[in-house]
């Protein structure tokens, strides 16, 4: 079955590219094997020094705050997506529980412990995190006339460790993270509380966010294109470009599958692991970035290498 699951790439590249659906083969292959791939991330996670349970604790122990964080954020407007709300990341419902949110700092801080080996969950993770927001930096430095953005927008921020990163960076800008979990806009908003984080955070759909055209200087996109199909992600690059200033930046962080493709990168079964809770991982495989990007109005379009495993698009809109 695992060599079935890895030969998806060769054996149905266009369509996997073009549906808005995964083939039935991974559906049926992911509802038997993904509580096992889960189980094994949370296991290596533990063994890389992270105390997952202890997290996972902290974060329950504030559940009527997180209640009331969830009631007073979440747009019961929103019709979620179909591939939002298939089962992904090991969870039945997706990102739409409580489980996932509460796991979504220790998730988030296991990222790059694969990426270098022996060193500390949070050295990775700041080394990853910190590598993105200097790219942007040089990027804005030498492509724009920005010289600092003052309105930043953070898409499918999470429960808001990747918009702390950029807050931290641009000190001077105003920052707002955007989730189409509410679960994830809650416990961004509690983080936000306990750590003086002055971060803007709301339950919004990225393919339609409802913010006045040309307001941000910045839009960053952080792991999230991998979890799209086609479709979606080009709604919503038209619709970051349609909230970004002429002159303004998008960032997309994301899996490179050009390293991806090499040998040795991951082991196989951490590859299977992976693939196995990511319904449109394959199709993401066979996206060009870049020419999405200039479909969607961007120019001086640059791919940055991040990190071992990921890269770092960059556009100014025309």
């Amino acid at each position: 079955m695992y060599i079935l699951l890895l030969l998806f790439p060769t054996i149905y590249s266009f369509n996997l590219l073009m549906s808005d659906r995964p083939p039935p083969l991974w559906k049926s292959l992911s509802s038997k094997l993904k509580g096992k791939a889960r189980n094994w991330f949370i296991d290596r996670a533990k063994k890389e020094g992270i105390n997952w349970d202890y997290m996972v604790t902290q974060s329950t122990n504030k559940m009527k705050r997180l209640h009331f964080l969830y009631n007073d954020s979440i747009d019961h407007t929103i019709e979620y997506p179909e591939y939002y709300t298939q089962p992904f990341h090991g969870y039945d419902t997706g990102n739409l529980n409580w489980l996932s949110a509460h796991e979504g700092e220790p998730a988030t801080l296991s990222m790059a412990v694969n990426y270098w080996k022996g060193v500390n969950p949070i050295t990775t993770q700041n080394w990853l995190r910190y590598n993105i927001t200097n790219n942007i930096k040089t990027y804005i430095d030498k492509s724009t006339l920005i010289s600092n953005p003052y309105e930043i927008l953070d898409i499918g921020c999470s429960v808001g460790i990747s918009s702390e990163y950029i807050y931290n960076a641009f000190k001077t800008s105003t920052v707002t993270g955007i989730d189409l979990s509410p679960y994830f806009i809650a416990e961004a908003k509690l983080r936000s509380e306990y750590y003086g984080f002055n971060i803007d955070y709301f339950h919004r759909n990225a393919e339609y966010t409802h913010f006045d055209s040309n307001k941000f200087n910045l839009v960053t996109c952080n792991f999230i294109m991998h979890e799209l199909p086609q479709k979606a992600t080009k709604n919503i690059l038209n619709e970051i470009n349609r909230i970004t200033y002429p002159g303004g930046v998008i960032a997309i962080t994301d899996l490179s599958p050009r390293e991806l493709k090499k040998d040795g990168i991951f082991s196989v079964f951490t590859q299977w692991a992976f693939e196995v809770t990511e319904p449109h991982i394959y199709g993401y495989y066979e996206r060009d970035i870049k020419l999405l990007l200039q479909d969607a109005g961007y120019i001086n379009i640059e791919e940055v290498k991040n990190d071992p495993i990921n890269s770092i698009w960059l556009g100014v809109k025309k």
